[in-house]
């Protein structure tokens, strides 16, 4: 926005930048002594976060290889529309990402803004997979008995960045650089072309190749695309041309790209050799994820109450921490209850998969949410807290 701001708000704003991150970045400024919120930027946050715990609550429990399981499950195609509705989560998170650091991007040094970026991601994230990384060889070597070498760091480590929920943050930072370094290119339709002909090739190697698919987490740069498209929409005020919409439309169409998504990814499940027939980069998905980006903005035109919730403090420390209950914690007390009382807590029942799936999701975000509070109340884990 490049309409001034006063000296006293403009204070206000470089205090509470220092305390930003990725997912909750610095809110809008106030030109002219009119405050401009965006209240949408909350309620995005905290259905996708939701979404990213919900999403990650769904690995079978114990040594169940999830691809084997999901082929056993009767009418996995109520398991599948589920997980759908949830699969905006991530392309919504660089959108958003994208909308905010738009005014900042076209500083006269947006450089300065990704060392900014840097110095507060880096710390809590490190912090973060450090730990996740000492407990999964715990898991996976000193628990079992398993022949530990030294490079069996490098594997999980690997693993971890690119079939975990730690790879959001490299993804970002990558997708951030390319936007800072080419911010005089930001405004032009041919660069945003550019970098969507980029996302097409990450979707047809992913997702439609008949020699390779891939979870969306190793696409490297296949969301930049979708962080300058919220960046393009702060711009040029598309925000307000969507309040214009008629919501009735908007969720008529949205609910028909939600059913085009779900046939896709049952044709992708049944008739194909994907691994990740609910691949984020489908482009079904891609078109869903955008629609549900445009019915969140024309929804929300004030702020919400959340409660005890707090989606711009809280989450980014839900990002990092979640994965600690569905990885470790909430598999190790199931397994223990299987054990010690003989009760199955798993089931190629569909309807048992989601009721489990619902059940480890509730408790996970709940959890993680009281851990985090701790976290920032405490100041511990380098979690920066407003």
């Amino acid at each position: 926005m490049n309409s001034p701001v006063s000296k006293k708000y403009s204070n206000k704003i470089a205090i509470r930048s220092t305390a930003d991150t990725v997912l909750h970045p610095t809110e809008p400024v106030e030109p002219k002594g009119k405050e401009v919120t965006y209240p949408f930027v909350n309620l995005v946050r905290f259905i996708a976060t939701i979404g990213i715990v919900f999403l990650h609550s769904g690995i079978p429990l114990g040594n169940y290889d999830y691809d084997d399981v999901i082929h056993k499950v009767n009418h996995i195609e109520y398991h599948l529309l589920l997980r759908q509705v949830f699969k905006f989560a991530t392309i919504c998170y660089f959108m958003i990402a994208g909308f905010l650091l738009a005014d900042k991007v076209t500083d006269a040094n947006p450089f300065d803004y990704y060392k900014r970026r840097l110095n507060i991601l880096v710390k809590p994230y490190v912090f973060s997979f450090a730990i996740f990384i000492i407990l999964l060889l715990i898991r996976d070597y000193a628990l079992t008995g398993a022949e530990f070498k030294w490079y069996d760091i490098l594997k999980s480590m690997k693993f971890s960045l690119l079939y975990t929920a730690y790879w959001y943050v490299p993804n970002y930072l990558v997708a951030l650089l390319i936007i800072v370094g080419f911010a005089r290119y930001i405004q032009s339709p041919y660069f945003g072309a550019l970098l969507f002909i980029l996302t097409l090739f990450y979707t047809w190697y992913d997702v439609y190749s008949s020699r390779h698919t891939a979870s969306h987490t190793t696409a490297l740069l296949g969301f930049v695309f979708y962080m300058w498209l919220g960046v393009y929409v702060k711009k040029n005020n598309v925000v307000q041309k969507i309040k214009d919409l008629n919501f009735v439309y908007l969720m008529i169409v949205v609910l028909v790209i939600f059913l085009l998504s779900n046939c896709e990814s049952y044709y992708l499940f049944h008739y194909t050799h994907t691994r990740d027939s609910l691949n984020t980069l489908r482009i079904s998905n891609q078109l869903y994820s955008v629609a549900v980006f445009v019915i969140l903005v024309r929804y929300c035109d004030r702020p919400l109450n959340f409660g005890i919730f707090n989606p711009r403090n809280e989450t980014y420390g839900i990002y990092l921490y979640h994965s600690f209950f569905t990885f470790f914690i909430l598999p190790s007390v199931e397994n223990w209850i299987s054990y010690h009382y003989h009760i199955s807590l798993f089931s190629y029942n569909v309807f048992g998969m989601i009721g489990m799936t619902l059940f480890n999701c509730a408790i996970s975000y709940f959890a993680t949410t009281a851990v985090v509070k701790i976290l920032l109340r405490y100041k511990l884990a380098f979690l920066p807290a407003l």
